[in-house]
């Protein structure tokens, strides 16, 4: 491996020690690696971008995007940044729930993706960017309904009853498009088919919102939406189909959606932690034998 940076040359080894993943550590924050600029509202942009690079698109914030970033922050203890994507994503959802609404009561089709949630938008005004775009993205809804609960339920938000209301129309929808079947276009905005990855990552947010409604003190408005027994039955379909799926992504018999090995599914092992035990180990022998290459590893076979 030819490593034209000196001192990076200098620190990467096959095996470290605490002290020298510190080093490492401090080197990148040093460079500035580590460093995010969020807009005012706490919100980050795809990429960093000059003033005159906005026709690439990259200036509009993606959802998934958003949520690793906030995550990635909390896990090593800066939870305000986290706090505050999450409450900024919440108010984008707050201003646009009516795109929930008419899926969940059937006055739009989910089948047009534009019809859907939006997953990708202006994050200076919290505005819907009117152009085509794959919003039919499961894993996005998801990532978002897991970590906002999953920060409620460790007491590093308080949720505001607006807040609390929007919440309980994500497991309704995720019903009503009927998740554990339903084509999305996953992490990758590619092709739809019926993705374990994205399965998932809904799982994943259905299982902290059920904590979210056994802990006292919060109030849903909605008999449906505040009825543990209604977010457990769709926990335990999405169970039943990701357990049919995996080890594999999807296992569809139309080839142009078949997928047998993809790095989606490492999100699940962690940080969702939906899978664990023998079915993790074989979800990552598969990456190891199948995806990984001379550096990182391949999204998929052909990437």
């Amino acid at each position: 491996m030819v490593i034209n940076n000196k001192r990076l040359a200098h620190i990467i080894r096959p095996s470290y020690s605490v002290q020298q993943i510190s080093d490492i550590v401090s080197f990148l924050q040093e460079m500035g690696t580590l460093d995010f600029c969020p807009l005012p509202n706490g919100l980050f942009r795809a990429a960093a971008l000059g003033s005159d690079k906005g026709y690439t698109g990259y200036s509009y914030i993606w959802v998934r995007d958003n949520i690793h970033i906030a995550h990635a922050h909390y896990a090593v203890g800066n939870i305000p940044v986290g706090q505050r994507t999450v409450r900024a994503l919440m108010q984008y959802f707050i201003k646009h729930r009516k795109r929930f609404a008419d899926i969940i009561t059937g006055r739009a089709d989910p089948a047009n993706p534009m019809n859907r949630p939006h997953i990708r938008f202006d994050g200076g005004t919290l505005d819907e960017v009117n152009e085509k775009w794959a919003h039919a993205q499961n894993d996005a809804l998801g990532y978002f309904l897991w970590l906002f609960c999953k920060l409620v339920n460790e007491h590093k938000l308080i949720p505001s009853q607006d807040e609390l209301d929007t919440l309980a129309l994500f497991p309704r929808y995720f019903q009503a498009i009927r998740y554990w079947e339903d084509e999305d276009s996953g992490h990758w905005e590619e092709i739809r088919k019926v993705s374990a990855s994205s399965i998932g990552v809904v799982i994943a947010g259905l299982e902290e919102f059920s904590k979210l409604l056994a802990s006292p003190g919060e109030v849903f408005t909605g008999d449906a939406d505040s009825d543990p027994r209604f977010v457990d039955t769709l926990i335990r379909t999405g169970r039943s189909a990701l357990t049919s799926i995996l080890p594999f992504e999807c296992v569809q018999p139309d080839l142009a959606k078949q997928r047998l090995y993809d790095g989606a599914l490492l999100f699940l092992i962690y940080p969702l932690r939906v899978v664990e035990g023998k079915i993790a180990e074989r979800i990552l022998e598969n990456t190891i034998a199948h995806l990984q290459g001379s550096f990182g590893i391949r999204r998929y076979l052909g990437d």
